[in-house]
């Protein structure tokens, strides 16, 4: 059977306005009082309902996306996994609050790929990541007093001056950015023609620069490394990819045990101006979990979402698998990671048996995957309403979609190779079922 049209300019749009929304952006500006608290939005609270309900719809109408989910068990099962924390959560109703919410976001994920199959899905949230930085370029310029950190902020007054934009923290504007100008890096004129490149990286690296953000420098640098370490392995001989793979993940044990071992500890206090114990976080995080341990909630946490995390800590965690270990306990944990190491399995192995023309896509999943998941040592947006959690389950629906057909856009081993293959982006190919 045929698959399902691609989408018209008006689910083209929603998308990107509901991606916007779940990176997420405004909260600031909408839903926080000058004290810092948070006070609730009905936009925002409208917007998180739409783009629940238009994520459902999409998939629910489309062949190809209803089937895509169904195959994304993985996802579909971290949401159930949320849903049943709430029956021993500190408090079930905040748990069931957040699981909606993420389930949301995930399901946004599954559909811009199952309405945007294979390089498709990756170009549109490339392209609206980018979107993200010229509006918070634009917000630093009309909007100071929200789009700066100011000397009378509620809390964290020594950020006085960088750049959040239309995030509610320089962390997020400057992971965001960092994240944004190294897939740009590596994708290049796949995403966009060679003039709207260069203002797209201009534009992302200022924002950038502009929060000092050591974990935005990081991700900018790693993106593009691991993404390029993929494509090394995808677009070797089939005989050989096995081998490189193999040496790839030992560089990888090897950075982590130097940087164990203060091997790296130069580069971090000289080249990006962090103290070693990564700002003090590395210092809290044992009392964190011995308060865990001594708190009764060991074996099965707090629940998602359910702030439980505070009880522990007067500080904040920044360790998405501290977050996590609290929020679900010892005994629920591992399932989740269990989720989660399944996709970057099955991304692993699109490595070892895609063909080479499908390199642009199939590279995705392994790299971001990789990139969020040394991440969240430092930040925390596992299973949370963030960019991250898109972009997981872009990962999923790539390494779980059929190619029964060929996409309308194929980007060939030579173009990929070198770059020159944007002009392949506007032509429309015929599909072959």
């Amino acid at each position: 059977s045929d698959p399902s049209p691609p989408p018209n300019i008006v689910i083209r749009t929603l998308f990107v306005l509901f991606f916007v929304f779940d990176f997420p952006a405004f909260t600031l500006q909408l839903a926080m009082d000058k004290a810092g608290e948070f006070t609730g939005s009905p936009v925002i609270a409208a917007m998180t309902l739409a783009g629940e309900l238009f994520a459902a719809i999409v998939i629910l109408t489309s062949r190809d996306a209803r089937g895509l989910a169904k195959r994304s068990w993985p996802v579909l099962a971290m949401i159930g996994l949320g849903l049943m924390s709430a029956l021993w959560s500190v408090n079930p109703k905040a748990t069931l609050d957040v699981t909606i919410r993420v389930a949301g976001t995930l399901l946004l994920g599954l559909a811009i790929v199952g309405r945007m199959p294979h390089f498709q899905g990756v170009r549109s949230v490339i392209r609206t990541m980018v979107l993200g930085c010229v509006l918070s370029l634009a917000w630093v310029f009309i909007f100071p007093e929200s789009a700066v950190h100011q000397t009378d902020d509620a809390y964290q007054t020594v950020h006085a001056g960088l750049w959040r934009g239309i995030f509610t923290h320089k962390q997020g504007l400057g992971y965001f950015s960092g994240l944004t100008t190294g897939l740009l890096l590596f994708y290049r004129t796949t995403v966009f023609s060679p003039v709207v490149l260069i203002g797209a990286i201009a534009c992302a690296l200022t924002c950038l620069i502009g929060t000092q953000s050591a974990t935005g420098f990081i991700s900018m640098v790693l993106t593009p490394l691991i993404f390029y370490a993929g494509r090394v392995v995808i677009l070797s001989p089939p005989s050989a990819r096995r081998g490189k793979l193999m040496m790839l993940m030992v560089t990888f044990l090897v950075v982590g045990a130097a940087f164990q071992t203060g091997l790296l500890n130069f580069v971090i206090t000289n080249g990006l101006g962090k103290s070693t114990d990564l700002t003090g976080r590395a210092d809290f995080w044992p009392i964190a979990i011995a308060n865990l341990k001594s708190s009764g909630r060991s074996w099965l946490g707090g629940g998602l979402g359910a702030g439980f995390a505070s009880d522990l800590s007067e500080w904040s965690i920044d360790n998405g698998y501290l977050d996590m270990l609290i929020d679900f306990g010892y005994l629920t944990v591992p399932i989740l990671f269990w989720l989660y190491g399944v996709i970057l399995w099955k991304s692993i192995k699109l490595l070892l048996k895609t063909p080479r023309e499908f390199a642009a896509a199939n590279v995705f999943p392994f790299g971001i995957l990789m990139v969020i998941l040394i991440v969240n040592i430092t930040e925390s947006n596992f299973m949370t309403k963030t960019c991250s959690t898109v972009l997981t389950a872009v990962a999923a629906g790539l390494v779980f979609e059929r190619r029964n057909h060929v996409p309308d856009t194929v980007l060939r081993y030579a173009d990929f190779q070198i770059g020159r293959d944007n002009e392949l982006i506007t032509k429309s190919r015929p599909t072959i079922t």
